[in-house]
């Protein structure tokens, strides 16, 4: 009897230890929290622009500190949630946060995310 592995597609069969990170582009709803570069606790709405296992990208009008915690609640859409008003909620550390290009006014943000999250009415 031989035993063959199954091959999932887009998985890596070489055998190398180096896992892919995939990344998501999505633009789901979110609010953003934390303290800004003046240390002032902030509540900003905000949309979701990419994500993966490891980090978020996002832009906003609030400015922030590299290494500042920030928490995502991040709507999600009612197919996903069996029609109930469910959010991701999840943490992580600025990596960076620079201005974007002929909008002054925002930054465009990559989020480092922690390992733990939590998925639970919006209002969490």
């Amino acid at each position: 009897m031989n035993a063959r592995s199954p091959r999932i597609p887009g998985s890596d069969q070489s055998g190398g230890s180096q896992a892919t990170v995939r990344e998501f582009s999505l633009t789901l709803p979110m609010t953003v929290s934390g303290l800004d570069a003046r240390g002032q606790e902030f509540r900003e709405n905000s949309v979701l622009s990419t994500i993966s296992s490891e980090q978020a990208s996002f832009l906003m009008r609030t400015r922030v500190d590299r290494k500042a915690v920030l928490k995502l609640v991040i709507s999600l859409p009612p197919k996903l949630a069996d029609g109930q008003p469910l959010a991701l909620v999840i943490k992580g550390r600025v990596r960076t946060s620079e201005q974007v290009p002929g909008e002054p006014e925002l930054r465009r943000v990559i989020l480092e995310l922690d390992s733990r999250y939590f998925i639970g009415a919006e209002e969490a």
